[in-house]
């Protein structure tokens, strides 16, 4: 926070900018470090308490509703810390390569400035322990991401695209918030030191209430975990947004989000579980759909943030099949998962933006020749397409069998994320560069060397992630609970599903690259048509008819106000006319009128 104000305050050229959130970013990488140092001597987790502010709402009822109060919870345990460290090395690494492929954006200062303040925002998130505290930190950074993929303003497609990420996670965040109120109404309290432990015992408490804000809960959180149907604010903005953007909104908010859904599963498994059978088979489809999306299109970032969201989903499917199962504790193996693949994955984003920007072109039929010509940054591209690969071996090795019905989808979308994140590297790496209007092929060069080992340094660090993701010594320390090693054969299964998808994609790029990307490019066609054609109809039967209804009620309003005005003179009139008139002949004239009507009205002269 205080980084952020130097930045805000006194920092204005490019350098210093980047340098200022560079010491920024590191120092806390240091302190959260030593946090984590300290955290191995102690079997419990360290935790503070900060009142904010109390308000009286009632005086009588229940205790738990004569007062409204905040409080700044922070508590820090090992999950804390590791996804901090995930979250902090993408920042680094994010930082450092725009440093020098950056150097033409517009508005650094500004740039840094909002990446600082979007990891003081990420650390309240992390450590928040009331959840309306949690929220104002996770809605600051809803506002952050939307202003770095928005950054630059002066472009008409940016304004347009940018739109998805405002409009679309801003409804899923509402979700967040009103699963927050409506278990305050029902419990009283946002604190989950007090929550969890009331959930069955506290009068009125309802199954069809936990449910409701379990849904609610879940909304929020896939939201920004980007799962499907929720990646719109992610692919609509790859090529928009800067691209040190696009790497720190999806690796920052998928640790984010698995880490939230971590800590309020207890809510959730104590609805019912036909809601967390539903929410499981919402989970699997997702983690086939997203992936499967990506081998359509022929757009690199695309398929990439496709592959990481598929991941995503199978580590949200671990997490709560490892709380609906209670006799098993596999459930922080979900949380590992996007661990590993947050730093792959943003090693993934950078090596193919540098590619893209050499190759002037972000379409995958108009790129090759990679390996030969740019060695560095394809090499870093492999790495960081396998790990993201191979990321879910883990998670799947502790939290799933492959003889139900739940691993067989998820193992699924693991062979589709390795196809869909490896035939990225295969489209750029092999085949012919062709030549483009305007464009030579033998001008395209390595990035510079400031801006090479980056890519590598975040592969490795997911590397490290996924590595530690596959011993039971590592979930240990994570949730301070014993796990069973995984069997041997479980990781071969797991893995070799990874390796199978790798090995069918190889197979077909090598044989006949210009065939798979021109099949992917037609069904990215008629995928699109089908898209435009869902959003007509939607358009011409639910958005014309409401916004002609608010048109024409938006024209009746002043017509109606008008008449009414024209009523009121008119009776206003009428009555200063009979205050004039005379008292006497007024009344014969209404006591004939009554006789006459009364004379009509009755059953005799009726017949």
């Amino acid at each position: 926070m205080a980084t952020f104000v130097l930045a805000l305050s006194s920092v204005r050229t490019r350098r210093s900018a980047s340098a200022t959130a560079m010491f920024g970013t590191v120092l806390t990488l240091l302190v959260t470090l030593l946090v984590g140092w300290g955290l191995t001597k102690r079997s419990t987790p360290f935790e503070a308490l900060y009142h904010y502010f109390t308000m009286s709402v009632a005086f009588n009822g229940p205790t738990n509703f004569q007062t409204f109060g905040i409080d700044l919870i922070l508590r820090a345990d090992k999950v804390a810390v590791a996804a901090l460290v995930a979250i902090e090395i993408c920042f680094i690494g994010a930082i450092g390569w725009h440093q020098v492929m950056g150097r033409n954006e517009p508005g650094a200062a500004r740039f840094h400035a909002v990446l600082t303040a979007l990891l003081f925002s990420c650390v309240g998130v992390v450590l928040s322990r009331d959840l309306a505290a949690l929220f104002g930190f996770w809605a600051i950074g809803g506002a952050l991401t939307y202003l770095l993929l928005a950054h630059r303003w002066g472009l008409d497609a940016v304004a347009s695209r940018s739109r998805v990420a405002l409009a679309l996670p801003f409804l899923t965040d509402i979700c967040l918030l009103c699963g927050i109120a409506w278990l305050y109404a029902r419990y009283g309290t946002q604190n989950l030191n007090t929550l969890l432990p009331i959930l069955h015992t506290n009068p009125g408490w309802t199954v069809r209430s936990l449910v409701v804000g379990s849904v609610l809960l879940f909304l929020g959180v896939a939201g920004r975990l980007a799962l499907w149907p929720f990646t719109a604010w992610i692919t609509q903005t790859t090529i928009t947004a800067p691209p040190a953007a696009s790497v720190i909104a999806q690796s920052a908010w998928s640790v984010l989000a698995i880490v939230l859904l971590y800590r309020v599963m207890p809510i959730l498994v104590a609805s019912n579980q036909q809601t967390l059978q539903a929410l499981l088979g919402v989970c699997a489809v997702a983690a086939v759909v997203a992936p499967l999306l990506g081998l359509v299109g022929n757009e690199p970032r695309r398929v990439i943030a496709l592959a990481g969201s598929g991941v995503a989903a199978i580590a949200a499917a671990v997490v709560i099949s490892g709380f609906r199962n209670q006799s098993t504790t596999f459930a922080v193996a979900g949380v590992a998962c996007v661990l590993a693949m947050a730093p792959a994955r943003a090693a993934a984003w950078l090596a193919i933006s540098s590619i893209a920007n050499a190759m002037r072109t972000d379409d995958l039929a108009e790129m090759g020749d990679a390996w030969r010509r740019m060695r560095a940054s394809s090499t870093a591209l492999l790495a960081s397409t396998v790990v993201l690969g191979l990321t879910a071996t883990g998670a799947l090795a502790f939290g799933a069998t492959s003889r139900s019905k739940l691993g067989l989808a998820l193992g699924e979308a693991a062979l589709l994320i390795a196809v869909a994140a490896l035939r990225v590297f295969f489209s750029t790496a092999l085949g012919p560069l062709r030549r483009r209007r305007a464009f030579e092929p033998d001008r395209v060069r390595e990035v510079p060397q400031g801006a090479r080992s980056w890519p590598y340094w975040l592969a490795l660090g997911g590397a490290a992630f996924l590595g530690a993701s596959l011993i039971a010594g590592w979930l240990n320390f994570l949730d301070g609970q014993k796990h069973p090693a995984p069997a041997l054969a479980a990781v071969a299964v797991w893995a070799g599903a990874a390796i199978v998808g790798i090995a069918a994609c190889a197979l077909v790029y090598t044989r006949a690259k210009d065939g798979a990307l021109r099949a992917s490019a037609a069904a990215g066609v008629w995928l699109g048509r089908g898209v435009n054609l869902i959003f007509g109809v939607i358009d011409r039967f639910l958005v014309a008819p409401a916004t002609d209804l608010a048109r024409r009620l938006g024209e009746w309003i002043p017509e109606g106000d008008s008449a009414l005005g024209r009523f009121a003179t008119a009776s206003g009139q009428l009555a200063q006319a009979s205050a004039r008139a005379p008292a006497l002949p007024l009344l014969v004239v209404l006591a004939v009128a009554l006789a006459v009507v009364f004379a009509l009205l009755v059953q005799g002269v009726a017949r």
